[in-house]
This record gives C-alpha cells, structure tokens and sequence, in this order.
C-alpha cells in the first residue's frame, strides 16, 4: 500500500467516526456495528469497506497464496484463480466463521515483522480492532 492510498483510507475512517455518536474511545470498543448506525453511518462504513477492498484487490495472487498459506487458511484454489478470485474465496471463508476472523487478525497482528506487504497492510488496517 502506497502512502496516498494510507491516508485516503484514513480520511474515510475519520469521516466515518465523525458521523458516528461521539463516545469515550474506551466504550468504542465495546459499541456493536448496529448500535445508533443511522443511513450516512452505514454509507461510510461501506464506503471506507470498498476502498479497502479496492486496495486490497491489487495484491498479486502470489502474495493471497503465501497470506493464506502464512495463516493456515484451509482455502482451495488452482492454477487459473487470479489474485481476485483467491482474495473472494478468503473473504468469503473468514465471513462464515466470527472466530476464524478473530484468530487471522490476531496472526496478522503479531505478524509486525514479516516483510509481506499484503500483512503489513492488514496489519495497519486492523491494528487496534483486536477485541
């Protein structure tokens, strides 16, 4: 990830808490997706969620191939899968199994030295979301 692409993801994270309630950081972390979500809230959050995305889509297939081989995630792909298509089938893996999501981000956050790009950026995109 790229300097710029880091602080427009920023930005929309700061839009995002500004147009949430205004609360003590520490009950933030204890604030469930759906308390008070008013329309702009859930467009921000999509918003911010498909830039992410966005960003997320330009790792090479080699790097989701070692993410996914680094984090022991049990997901089938062949030769023909592109980058994309192993990024949905990782997406879609973690999205069936809350504590499947919880045990990568804390892989991904005690991964702070490796040199993969693609977990330096998860690293930096979900520092400080571990529960």
């Amino acid at each position: 990830m790229k300097t710029h692409s880091l602080a427009k993801e920023l930005i929309a994270l700061g839009q995002a808490l500004l147009d949430g309630p205004n609360i003590e950081t520490k009950a933030f972390k204890s604030l469930s997706l759906t308390d008070g979500i008013t329309s702009s809230n859930s467009d921000a959050e999509m918003a911010f969620g498909i830039t992410t995305l966005a960003q997320l889509s330009k790792y090479t297939r080699a790097e989701w191939v070692s993410f996914a081989s680094e984090h022991s995630l049990p997901v089938q792909y062949n030769e023909r899968d592109s980058g994309r298509n192993i990024m949905g089938k990782i997406m879609s893996y973690l999205a069936s199994d809350e504590a499947e999501i919880q045990r990568v981000r804390n892989s991904v956050s005690h991964s702070r030295g490796s040199s993969n790009r693609l977990n330096q950026a998860l690293n930096t995109l979900l520092r400080g979301s571990n529960s």
